[in-house]
């Protein structure tokens, strides 16, 4: 009786043993491709800050333009031949320019991010969801006065009208982008918008200059293939850290 026993507890502490080994294997598993995707994840970072350095330089282009085009030339050209303050405003300036600058990016980076990011939410996809197929419609009437109707309307589309609107939103600041981009980094040599679309119309690739083309698309696009990348390694770190449990 007391042999029995002894095999089951042996029994029973080699499952244990196998279970703890088994254990630890996983987690050894599973510790090797965490730290490369925190590696992944951290250099994506840095990266996203390198380029957004980068890509900030065509919009404080834009706003020095606009801003060049509002301000008064003789008063300019009083403050230049200042000996002390013409340095002075020309620093305070350009600090100016460059804070505007990244503000014009911030807002359009947000808003062309923004729906990417909103995707990737299962949460929120989930309550919007539920929400638009649970909540009730008004029906639209004949008889309705025009802006009751258009009110109705407007209600029943929400929430997804929000989403909509994003969208449009995010085609109109694409497009933006898109002008700004080729305005710094022309791809032709006169700078000219016309003659851009000129050339592409006609088919004269000689004539354009590819290292400023590669550059204006780098710039409109390398921040949301980085955030794209940076949710994915988010999502993988996370489905492992799931699997180790």
């Amino acid at each position: 009786m007391a042999l029995g026993n002894k095999t089951g507890t042996s029994s029973a502490g080699g499952n244990q043993s196998r279970q703890t080994t088994t254990s630890r294997a996983t987690n050894s598993n599973t510790k090797i491709p965490r730290l490369w995707l925190r590696i992944l994840y951290w250099g994506l970072v840095a990266s996203a800050i390198w380029f957004a350095y980068l890509n900030i330089q065509p919009y404080a282009v834009a706003v020095s333009y606009l801003s060049g085009k509002g301000a008064n030339a003789s008063f300019i050209k009083f403050i230049s031949i200042i000996p002390v303050i013409n340095g002075i405003a020309a620093t305070i300036g350009t600090g100016i320019i460059w804070i505007l600058g990244t503000i014009l990016w911030g807002t359009i980076q947000i808003i062309e991010v923004l729906p990417l990011i909103l995707y990737s939410h299962e949460s929120f996809l989930s309550t919007v969801i539920g929400n638009a197929d649970s909540r009730s419609r008004y029906q639209v009437k004949e008889g309705d006065d025009p802006t009751l109707s258009m009110l109705k309307k407007t209600y029943n589309a929400l929430p997804t009208a929000i989403i909509s609107n994003l969208e449009v939103l995010k085609i109109f600041t694409y497009t933006v982008d898109f002008f700004i981009c080729i305005t710094v980094y022309s791809p032709v040599a006169s700078g000219k918008f016309q003659d851009f679309f000129w050339v592409l119309a006609t088919g004269q690739w000689n004539k354009l200059i590819y290292e400023n083309l590669i550059l204006a698309i780098v710039t409109l696009f390398a921040i949301e293939v980085i955030i794209s990348l940076i949710i994915w390694v988010g999502k993988m770190a996370f489905a492992l850290k799931q699997s180790s449990k």
